[in-house]
């Protein structure tokens, strides 16, 4: 009986072992593919980190069969850290709430759709994904791609606009810390219009505010108003007919995320994104029906930047904090 104990000890040992000599060759290989350096102090802080990233990714994925999770440009990031630098520590729920614009009762024509999915990306109404670096600005960028949207729905060209007027010039709301949409739009009302990305560019992605140098008198349009969405059946009714959603939610799940569909999430909002369009059970994703959501972590994040949340039980409050505007 001794005998068996101490074999199985010994077993016990020699797994922990593989398993770490397992964990150790992911954390060359991510480190190689992302071109991660780190001082001697901070390397076994990092690679535990990266380990403790690795056993929550597979946790994920037991509760998302659909989704896949594993190591990506993340994963060297506490979950402390990646809130900070990546997601809204400031998401004022209850001035959202009080603030929120007036919905949208009523709807257009579905547009053509293929299989029973549809996605604004084969409309040319979708500028290319963007990275908002380590700056809580998801609210900002999302305004600004919902923006970008309803002027080429207007009959403008499709044109690349400035968040970071909105991130620095936005008083209301608090520009790397968080923010909101509908009052992205409002400033973007009240300051005459929004400039364009090429004129006015990006430069928060290293967690700076910035001061506001917007050039009055250089806007490429204006935002005339702005509507909710109500729930999942308006979000559906919205993307069917009228265009795409700036929709905010609890990402803090998506660290991870690296394709697939989401069937578990939390609901405590942290970030703001822009749903494009959905997918049919008659898809790929194993027979599950899912919003089509871009990010803005950039194109090597998740499917080409975007991530797919399961429809019907409004996952990350998906439904919940849905704008759109006319511009």
């Amino acid at each position: 009986m001794k005998t068996v104990f101490v074999l199985a000890i010994v077993l016990a040992v020699a797994a922990a072992t593989l398993q770490e000599e397992e964990v150790k060759r992911k954390f060359i290989a991510f480190q190689q593919k992302y071109n991660k350096v780190y001082s001697a102090e901070n390397f076994q802080y990092r690679f535990q980190v990266f380990a403790d990233n690795l056993e929550k990714a597979a946790e994920l994925q037991r509760k998302n069969p659909n989704a896949r999770f594993g190591a990506n440009i993340f994963s060297d990031l506490s979950a402390e850290e990646f809130r900070s630098m990546y997601l809204m520590t400031h998401f004022d729920a209850e001035r959202a709430n009080r603030e929120r614009p007036p919905y949208k009762t009523e709807f257009g024509p579905a547009v053509d759709q293929e299989g029973g999915s549809f996605d604004w990306n084969s409309k040319g109404v979708i500028t290319p994904v963007y990275n908002q670096g380590q700056c809580g600005s998801c609210w900002a960028f999302s305004a600004t791609e919902t923006i970008e949207s309803y002027f080429a729905l207007a009959g403008g060209s499709l044109t690349q606009l400035s968040m970071q007027q909105i991130v620095s010039c936005d008083t209301t709301d608090k520009g790397c810390e968080g923010g909101f949409p509908s009052s992205a739009y409002t400033y973007v009302q009240e300051a005459g219009g929004i400039d364009s990305f090429s004129n006015y560019p990006y430069a928060s992605e290293n967690g700076y505010t910035g001061e506001c140098s917007f050039p009055k008198g250089s806007v490429v349009t204006d935002v005339n108003s702005q509507q909710s969405i109500s729930g999942e059946p308006g979000l559906y009714q919205q993307l069917q007919s009228g265009g795409p959603v700036s929709v905010c939610v609890d990402a803090s799940s998506w660290q991870s995320y690296e394709g697939g569909v989401l069937t578990s999430c939390g609901n405590q909002v942290d970030h703001c994104v822009q749903a494009t369009g959905y997918t049919s059970y008659s898809s790929s994703y194993n027979g599950q029906s899912a919003w089509n959501v871009r990010n803005s972590w950039g194109a090597s994040w998740g499917e080409q930047g975007y991530i797919y949340v399961a429809t019907g039980e409004d996952l990350c409050s998906i439904g919940d904090y849905a704008t759109i505007v006319s511009a």
